[in-house]
């Protein structure tokens, strides 16, 4: 059984790769699982990843590389037993250690299993030209690696990608360097599909970092019921936007210069809006999926950034997603996770009044 570990800084592109890796494997009749760790409370790239004939699991609340060890193991063997998968890929949080992750695996003991080499995703958008100004878990991410995939240069020209492949070669001399578009597929993402089936040749490491204490992220995630009925899919995909435009603007007011991903998902019927933001000067990316059966309206909002504090990360998640959703005279429970376990129901007070 193989194991692949595809890592990458917030908002590389991790879950759109991983999705186009599991149709790749399904080509080839192999039979795959996925485990997604999310540092937030509540996941959202386990229900953008999974479909038909995918086994998926997520775990939450921290990082499976250092706080959440004995959870990783006890997924890890359940699916094992319950699905017995040719493939298992896991897709760690963004500020994961991943060589520290395989390391963890190899002391489990586990009959049978073999790594992929460990990949790296880099988005060369938000990559600086100067290594001293990457924060420590891009670092770390880039120097783990044996495959360093540089995506999305569909939207960079060829000057920017010279600069990261020389970054990147700087800080990594002995990866594999590859660059492709996630979203646009093509040859560029099957090579480094090819280089995934090989072996990995990397050493075990023995510390123990903690991944959460040294990114300086804060994390928080929360989930909306909509009890509204007779939404339109384009007022679903307007309202995604808004909200995730909202948080972006009212974290750059707290740190002009973050680093972060903030991610949406809204299940509505059938189909299964995601969207996101990497940064203070991105626009929110909104991409619709298709999805078996039909889903209850609920929106999950991600945020991980870093030099804001949780305390103000959590009343601007909070507000900016109720204020839309009352703006839109919406009717919903907040369902979601806080700091101290299930926060209260809440309704939305306009949609009270005129009940």
């Amino acid at each position: 059984m193989k194991c692949m570990i595809i890592g990458g800084f917030l908002g590389s592109g991790k879950t759109t790769t991983i999705r186009k890796l599991v149709e790749y494997l399904g080509a080839q009749g192999q039979r795959t699982a996925i485990i997604v760790n999310e540092i937030g409370e509540i996941g959202i790239d386990g229900d953008t990843i999974s479909k038909g004939g995918v086994e998926t699991r997520e775990i939450t609340s921290g990082c499976v590389c250092c706080t959440l060890r004995i959870s990783m193991e006890y997924t890890l063997k359940s699916l094992i037993t319950s699905y017995r998968p040719d493939t298992i890929i896991i897709e760690p949080t963004g500020i994961a250690f991943p060589r520290q992750i395989k390391s963890n695996i190899q002391s489990m003991h586990i009959p049978e299993i073999n790594f992929a080499p460990i990949v790296s995703l880099v988005d060369p958008g938000r990559l600086s030209p100067d290594a001293g100004d990457l924060q420590n878990f891009v670092r770390n991410q880039i120097e783990d690696a044996e495959v360093l995939g540089i995506n999305k240069v569909d939207l960079i020209g060829p000057e920017k990608l010279l600069e990261t492949c020389l970054l990147l070669r700087k800080l990594n001399p002995k990866a594999r360097i590859v660059h492709f578009s996630a979203r646009q597929g093509g040859e560029d993402l099957d090579k480094l599909f090819c280089l995934i089936g090989r072996d990995s040749q990397s050493k075990t490491i023995h510390e123990a970092r903690n991944s959460v204490e040294m990114s300086g992220v804060s994390a928080y995630s929360t989930e909306f019921e909509i009890t509204s009925h007779d939404i339109s899919l384009e007022t679903v995909v307007s309202v995604s936007g808004q909200i995730l435009d909202g948080i972006r603007n009212r974290v750059t007011q707290l740190n002009p210069e973050f680093i972060g991903h903030i991610k949406l998902s809204f299940a509505h019927k059938e189909n299964f809006v995601k969207g996101s933001v990497t940064s203070a000067h991105d626009k929110p990316e909104i991409e619709i999926l298709k999805k078996e059966g039909n889903y209850r309206s609920r929106v999950k909002v991600l945020s991980a950034v870093t030099s804001v504090s949780r305390e103000e990360l959590i009343e601007t998640v909070d507000t900016t997603v109720s204020g839309q959703l009352n703006d839109r005279q919406l009717s919903y429970i907040n369902v979601g996770k806080n700091g101290h376990g299930y926060s209260h129901a809440k309704i939305n007070p306009f949609k009270q009044r005129n009940c």
